[in-house]
């Protein structure tokens, strides 16, 4: 079993190479808007990757422009917090979804910088029975050992089809956080975990 720490650079590097399409791709099929864009976000690393390699940090403008605007942030929140989301005031909730978001930023960005030129197929996807819903099944193939089993969740909106779920090797982006968040919510309430993600965002814990 990876640790939450693995299992996020994981997560990372697999939306490095399967980022998702901007909003003018919408009409496109989930499959279509998943392949279409990989280049883009492979040239982008393989421009940026002299800069990255001096100053790791140069990688954050990528992950905030590529990749995390296609996550539905909402929703995953929704989903991470379960019944939480319920019992939090709509103030916590919005603070909840700027922290998430920040501490996905900060957790791509650094497992991004370590990009290595990792391959991408793409498998054969079956029809989803909700309209709004697709699934995209992908893997990530290593110079070294198993190829990694990537599932992507999208649902389609207003804004074009937006992500909020992946599962690696079986494992749930969501069901992860999910977990994790929960053991904190019971320790410190829904406002201690707002204030503990703010402080790891902050590079205080």
């Amino acid at each position: 079993m990876r640790s939450i720490k693995q299992w996020l650079a994981v997560v990372a590097m697999t939306f490095a190479l399967v980022g998702l399409a901007s909003a003018q791709q919408a009409a496109d099929s989930p499959e279509a808007v998943v392949k279409d864009t990989t280049e883009k976000v492979l040239a982008a690393l393989k421009d940026h990757q002299a800069e990255v390699k001096a100053n790791p940090q140069a990688v954050m403008p990528l992950v905030r422009d590529i990749v995390l605007p296609q996550f539905d942030f909402v929703l995953m929140s929704k989903l991470v917090l379960a019944r939480n989301w319920r019992d939090a005031s709509p103030e916590q909730q919005q603070r909840f979804v700027e922290e998430f978001r920040d501490l996905l930023i900060r957790t791509y960005g650094t497992s991004l910088s370590q990009y290595s030129g990792q391959k991408v197929n793409y498998l054969p996807n079956q029809p989803s029975p909700q309209p709004d819903r697709a699934t995209v099944r992908t893997e990530i193939v290593q110079p070294s050992g198993p190829a990694i089993p990537v599932v992507y969740q999208l649902r389609q909106g207003k804004d074009g089809w937006k992500v909020f779920d992946v599962v690696i090797e079986g494992v749930s982006l969501v069901q992860n956080y999910r977990s994790t968040f929960n053991s904190e919510i019971q320790q410190g309430g829904i406002e201690g975990l707002i204030t503990k993600l703010s402080e790891r965002n902050q590079g205080r814990a």
